[in-house]
């Protein structure tokens, strides 16, 4: 009896210590294992398993730790990435603002000098086209991310579009004494079928940016035209002698949100997007947008490649076949109802109108707008969409099943794609993003006038039958 009743108190003990290790597992102390006999028996065996067992949680443990903390390294970095970000976007914004806000004090002082008038509202126009650009770099990186990029492709000529380009830039180059050129390789250079906006923002994005940094030397843009197992393919390299980039900061470029440098950031300004929207664009159009080299102190260069888009068979780009003739530009004459509830923006373009030959009048309201279509005689209704008691959509809608026939060209500041859906919907003839300028406005006029309207000798009529 007593070798048996050892065993069995010996096992007893073996039990214990088996719990004791458990609990401490339990506890959280993964470095715990249980103790295996010679003996192999099931204890033995259970033993082994929950080893195993354990060792494997411990692996895993350890790795979602590990993740967990890269995780928190990521998203911490990101964090101070955007907040950087938005310090940028703040000091983008307010800078320019402050610059319009004190340019229009110079020109509400008494007597401005008629240099300072000149050259305050031209600087009034610029910072304004600086925030607008910024602003739709915000708008185009969401649209990006939410994949509601639309293109509208048409023939395109991209060594035009190039020379389009450098000339819009040629104020700010004159003064660095910068040295602008392009060389096209290839003298047979037509065109691609491309979104036109989109490959000029893609343009002058790189090529304001060589302006922006370079100081002295010169910007030459490199044009070919080749095909490959791909197909066509369009290049465009645009090389400048700036400040260069350093090579560590190669990988970050193309980043949204990410700068390559913060003393760079705080001397020459920008947001950090302009670059990686621009590579999204890019691959949207079929292309690339890459780094080529870039050094310290002896400039950079990047490379454009852009491949025709698909086209249904048959369409015709609006811009490619109806370009209007100088004289066609005008309004004068035209009868214009302008609803538009903001009045500052009332004022204005009633104004440019007014100036331009237009008889306008005004509308606060859809309602109102809806009355006095009714009741007067217009040739054109420009129909802001977003107003109080009645919106555009709405007035237009109301108009149109009213036997309406007239034009209406609707307005918006919301700048998504749907916005238009809905007004072309609606019955509008075209949408306008704000803001625009008056060449725009009236061309979008003449290009959507119904057969009738908007004449050559604008006579007034009653546009509502009965």
């Amino acid at each position: 009896m007593t070798p048996t009743g050892a065993r069995v108190e010996f096992a007893g003990d073996r039990v214990v210590e088996f719990l004791k290790v458990l609990e401490q597992m339990a506890a959280g102390d993964l470095g715990q294992r249980l103790a295996i006999s010679a003996r192999h028996d099931e204890l033995d065996a259970i033993a082994h398993a929950v080893n195993v067992l354990v060792g494997e949680l411990g692996w895993t443990t350890a790795r979602a730790v590990e993740a967990h903390d890269e995780r928190a390294v990521i998203a911490e970095r990101a964090n101070l990435s955007k907040n950087i970000f938005l310090r940028n976007m703040s000091h983008e914004i307010r800078t320019p603002i402050a610059a319009m806000l004190g340019f229009a004090d110079l020109l509400a002082s008494d007597d401005p000098a008629p240099q300072d008038r000149s050259e305050s509202l031209r600087r009034l126009r610029t910072n304004g086209l600086a925030v607008l650009s910024l602003l739709d770099d915000l708008l185009d990186f969401a649209k990006l991310d939410a994949h509601k990029i639309v293109l509208n492709p048409e023939p395109v000529s991209v060594v035009d579009l190039v020379h389009e380009v450098f000339a819009s830039l040629e104020i700010d180059s004159r003064a660095k004494d910068l040295a602008m050129r392009i060389e096209a390789t290839d003298q047979s250079l037509t065109t691609i079928w491309t979104d036109r906006y989109r490959l000029r923002q893609i343009l002058v994005n790189i090529a304001a940016n060589a302006v922006k940094f370079t100081d002295a030397g010169s910007i030459v843009a490199v044009l070919s035209a080749t095909r490959d197992v791909e197909g066509e393919r369009w290049t465009v390299d645009i090389t400048d002698t700036g400040i260069g980039i350093a090579a560590d900061r190669h990988s970050c470029l193309f980043e949204p949100f990410e700068q390559v440098d913060a003393s760079i950031a705080a001397t020459y300004g920008g947001s950090g997007l302009g670059l990686s929207l621009s590579r999204r664009l890019a691959e949207h159009l079929g292309g690339s947008l890459t780094l080529l080299h870039s050094t310290p102190g002896q400039g950079t260069a990047f490379r454009l490649i852009v491949r025709p888009l698909p086209a249904a068979p048959g369409i015709e780009s609006a811009s490619a076949g109806a370009a209007l003739a100088p004289d066609e530009g005008s309004v004068e004459g035209w009868r214009i109802l302008l609803a538009e509830d903001h009045r500052d923006l009332d004022f204005v373009l009633r104004r440019l109108l007014e100036q331009s030959g237009a008889s306008v009048e005004s509308a606060y309201d859809g309602r109102e707008a809806v009355v006095k279509v009714v009741s007067g005689t217009f040739d054109v209704v420009l129909m802001d969409l977003r107003m109080p008691h009645m919106d555009g959509l709405q007035a237009t809608r109301a108009l149109r099943s009213q036997g309406c026939a007239l034009t209406i060209v609707a307005l918006t500041a919301d700048a998504a794609t749907l916005r238009r859906a809905e007004a072309l919907d609606a019955g509008c003839d075209a949408c306008l993003s704000k803001p625009f300028t008056l060449e725009e406005l009236t061309t979008a006029i003449r290009l959507s006038s119904r057969p009738g309207s908007v004449p050559a000798e604008p006579t007034g009529r009653s546009q509502v039958p009965g």
